[in-house]
């Protein structure tokens, strides 16, 4: 089959994109951090709310319409699924030996609190906003001015309404200091983008930004590395959560329910796209699980004040999980697209069930083996860690049957209508 490239769309979509899944989802896991540093006392939000309005100001600088929309989507659905998955997951039934232990303590508390909180300021600051000034029928761009005010009232309002829903009907000490701190540093940071995109804008007048017709229509593979993406970083958010399915004896870990949607994705995009699009889904998960670890253990090393220090949740797995997490998706995913692609060369050339489910379970195997073994030894008993691993084989192992005829389905309907190339917007 002659694989058919991706459409490009405009430079840097997929970058901005998925900084802009990494800045929500970290403000989700971060939105109850105080900070208190020489004298000031402010949120994380006050941080990083502005960053989001930054990628929304390149957004509007450097998309098209259509493509600001896609941006706006992907976005919204971010916080959705990440904020749905992550209540599912730690709602379900822990094992018993987990109550009596610091791990347990690592859960995200008040998730229906942060999703509303998350998407009602995003949705009002930002979506409605885009959906009422430039509908997707609209043909021109936002002017220079227009973009400016869209970014920074839109992270002013996002900021403070986030804030406010999050700690309203909250006793917080100091509300009044952390708010007007927490305002001072969003308005300072939302003024150097201002002030940085002014001085770019009058150094490059003369330079056209306008983005090209052509690129008007979106990658599927776009959508398809976005979405496995937010399901990797929810399974990295429950990672040390065990639960417990019919019987005490029948033990998961909960970051397995949702990750063969990651190995389905990227099994899709091998068949589809061929073997670089699949390193590059790879390349891209590993980038931003780096990142994203990263960005936590520094927003967790602020100091924050006495009553309100959720410091010790976050320290005590952190350092183990970057390198537990980033080998065992190395691993996983450029093992599966390397077999994707060999195995169907002439010396072997399988079929394509076969092929993937030759792909597909060693992919699982070296997942439980070399990731399991890496977080939670040391921490529980090796009998507990060697039921585990084979439970969630498993399981992982039945997922993969059961998905098998719903990629080939996907694959030849994709293949027979010729719908590769993009994904049409509505």
């Amino acid at each position: 089959m002659n694989h058919s490239l991706p459409v490009q769309n405009s430079p840097g979509f997929l970058f901005l994109t998925v900084s802009a899944i990494t800045s929500l989802i970290l403000l989700i896991n971060v939105s109850f951090k105080i900070v208190l540093l020489q004298g000031l006392m402010f949120s994380v939000n006050g941080l990083i709310c502005p960053l989001v309005a930054g990628l929304y100001l390149l957004a509007l600088r450097n998309f098209t319409i259509k493509e600001q929309r896609h941006f706006l989507n992907i976005s919204l659905m971010t916080v959705y699924v990440f904020c749905i998955g992550v209540f599912v997951l730690v709602n379900l039934p822990a094992a018993e030996y987990m109550h009596n232990n610091p791990v347990y303590q690592i859960i995200f508390e008040d998730i229906p609190k942060k999703f509303f909180a998350t998407t009602t300021a995003f949705a009002l600051s930002f979506y409605l906003p885009h959906l009422l000034f430039y509908p997707k029928s609209s043909r021109t761009l936002p002017t220079s001015k227009q973009c400016m005010l869209l970014a920074v009232l839109g992270g002013l309002s996002f900021f403070s309404l986030d804030f406010f829903l999050l700690f309203s009907g909250t006793y917080l000490p100091n509300f009044k200091q952390i708010f007007i701190d927490s305002a001072m540093i969003a308005s300072l940071i939302l003024l150097m983008i201002g002030i940085f995109y002014l001085t770019f804008l009058l150094k490059h007048q003369n330079t056209s930004f306008t983005p090209e017709r052509g690129s008007e229509k979106l990658p599927l593979y776009d959508y398809l590395i976005c979405f496995a993406i937010i399901v990797m970083l929810i399974c990295l958010a429950c990672e040390y959560r065990i639960i417990t399915l019919i019987s005490k004896h029948n033990i998961l870990s909960a970051s397995s329910l949702f990750f063969p949607i990651t190995l389905v994705i990227s099994t899709i995009l091998g068949e589809l796209w061929g073997y670089k699009v699949n390193l590059k889904l790879c390349l891209v998960l590993i980038a931003t699980q780096f990142i994203f670890d990263v960005l936590l253990m520094i927003v967790v090393a602020l100091p924050s004040p006495t009553f309100l220090n959720l410091n010790p949740f976050y320290s005590y797995i952190m350092l183990k999980r970057l390198p537990a997490a980033s080998l065992t998706l190395f691993l996983a995913f450029i093992s599966n697209a390397m077999l994707l692609h060999h195995l169907k060369q002439p010396k072997w050339a399988l079929q394509r069930p076969l092929r993937i489910l030759i792909a597909n379970i060693c992919a699982n195997s070296l997942l439980c083996l070399i990731d399991y073994s890496l977080l939670f030894g040391g921490i529980y008993p090796y009998d507990q860690i060697i039921n585990l691993v084979a439970n969630v084989w498993h399981y992982k192992l039945l997922m993969t049957l059961i998905s098998l005829p719903f990629i080939l389905w996907l694959c030849a309907h994709m293949e027979k209508n010729k719908t590769l190339n993009t994904l049409q917007y509505d």
